[in-house]
């Protein structure tokens, strides 16, 4: 997958270390781009989003300020490539529970279930990438819980890398 670095970005160590992860442990494969007309695009927006799934064309991944950590790349990556947050999968409500009351104004969308997630038969990963942690968006500060497991032994979230579940879905997906 060829990729561009806007002019004035901010975090190329973070991307450059996120696209390393990827090489050692997926078979997918990135490369500056040359005249592609599809590939993605990595700039300094006012955060970190991307949008979920490769268009065909460019998909701009924004990191901006805050956002330069290799997780957050990979997170961001992920959503490129196809990955929904993993506290949005159907069945989720058996796992954890959404406090919807602590969660910011305007930002309830980011824990909407989707229907058309597949996570290819993987095991709910309160450890993935693309989990969002215990107060992501919550309210006050300190932030509320947002997320709770309803197991309390699992930790929700990390912004470590990626999980063995994470890998097991890439590999999957993408015939690795």
């Amino acid at each position: 997958t060829p990729f561009l670095l806007a002019p004035g970005s901010s975090g190329r160590s973070a991307i450059d270390e996120a696209i390393a992860d990827f090489h050692k442990y997926t078979c997918l494969r990135f490369a500056p781009r040359t005249n592609e007309e599809a590939y993605i695009k990595f700039y300094q927006g006012s955060g970190c989003s991307s949008p979920v799934g490769y268009s065909g064309y460019v998909n701009e991944i924004s990191i901006g300020q805050g956002c330069g950590y290799k997780s957050i790349v990979i997170h961001e990556i992920m959503h490129s490539l196809g990955f929904y947050h993993e506290q949005s999968r159907p069945d989720r409500d058996d796992y954890v529970e959404i406090v919807w009351d602590n969660i910011e104004s305007g930002m309830r969308y980011n824990f909407d279930k989707q229907s058309n997630i597949d996570s290819l038969g993987t095991p709910y990963d309160y450890r993935s990438v693309m989990h969002y942690g215990g107060t992501a968006f919550g309210i006050g500060r300190p932030a509320r819980v947002t997320i709770k497991a309803k197991d309390k032994e699992h930790v929700i979230g990390q912004r470590s890398g990626f999980s063995q579940i994470d890998l097991e879905q890439l590999n999957l997906r993408y015939n690795c």
